[in-house]
């Protein structure tokens, strides 16, 4: 065949060709249309019964697009957020941000307290260990807390009051460590601060038995720390009138500095002498304590180690 004649034969294929591949499939029917928002309420429920997550969504998410106006929308909100909770492998975040906006759209709701327990159980699930970061267990503690006062008659309530009482225990044990952490890193009034506080805080979860050892280690090494000294000399040069010791006369400057001794001494006695009231409190309060026998020898060490051993009244 010559060369022309295959040319002519061609060329129909070559005009015709790009059309052919213009031509786009037919795309498959959207299986979740033609029904009514309770028909597609029931088929989405069914699959997130079964565990089939994803079908079920796929059906729950047809009335949150199409249909949000009907009566089985706030159900069908609620299962898609439900859907990422009960999952054979939760992902917490989805469900809150579902938890979440059913309780932007429905605030009102009947079911607003299982919404806002949900909502609180997804932080909780995400608490971390009492070494790191506890932001997750303070939201958790505030939904709870949230539920409480607004629901007092819930459900949910006894199950929200025993996780407070674990939110506190894990706030408790991280201002601990931290505290314990001070010490062994020798900032001891940064220590003293936090154990202090966490005392007055949390005085119905802490550990005292660490705590009370732990703060009166602090105190047994403590000193006067710089910023005390510094506000200390300002007002005692106040008092002669300056404000640089260079202007200080001999017989003012010998004055001040027995003074200064006289102030550093006493502050170091206030530190020990409360570091043996925290001693004594853990060896009255827990004498059968692995703690109380620590703080049985601090006290030896301290020159006061004749201590009642009996329990606080």
């Amino acid at each position: 065949m010559s060369p022309a004649r295959f040319l002519i034969l061609l060329l129909p294929l070559i005009l015709l060709g790009p059309g052919l591949g213009c031509r786009k499939a037919k795309a498959a029917p959207d299986p979740t249309q033609g029904f009514t928002a309770t028909q597609l309420l029931e088929k989405g429920e069914a699959e997130v019964k079964v565990g089939r997550m994803e079908d079920g969504r796929r059906w729950l998410r047809t009335i949150e697009e199409q249909l949000p106006s009907t009566p089985e929308f706030p159900r069908a909100k609620l299962l898609l957020a439900d859907s990422f909770f009960f999952a054979a492998t939760p992902s917490y975040p989805e469900a809150l941000v579902e938890y979440q906006s059913f309780l932007n759209i429905f605030p009102r709701h009947e079911l607003r307290d299982y919404a806002l327990y949900r909502i609180a159980l997804c932080h909780y699930a995400s608490i971390e260990s009492a070494e790191r970061d506890q932001s997750e267990t303070r939201r958790a503690l505030d939904t709870f807390r949230q539920l409480l006062r607004e629901h007092p008659g819930s459900p949910y309530v006894t199950e929200t009051k025993a996780k407070v009482i674990q939110c506190y225990r894990r706030l408790a044990e991280s201002e601990l460590l931290v505290g314990i952490f001070y010490v062994n890193t020798f900032h001891f009034e940064g220590a003293e601060k936090r154990l202090k506080e966490l005392l007055e805080t949390h005085p119905e979860y802490v550990d005292r038995e660490r705590a009370y050892y732990y703060l009166g280690e602090a105190l047994r090494r403590k000193y006067v720390p710089m910023e005390a000294i510094q506000n200390w000399e300002k007002a005692e040069l106040a008092k002669f009138g300056k404000d640089d010791f260079r202007k200080l006369s001999k017989a003012e400057l010998a004055q001040f500095k027995s003074s200064s001794e006289t102030w550093s001494k006493d502050m170091i006695a206030r530190y020990r002498g409360e570091a043996r009231d925290y001693f004594r409190k853990l060896v009255e309060s827990y004498p059968a304590s692995a703690w109380a026998g620590r703080a049985r020898d601090r006290l030896v060490e301290m020159g006061q180690g004749n201590v009642k051993e009996e329990l606080d009244s």
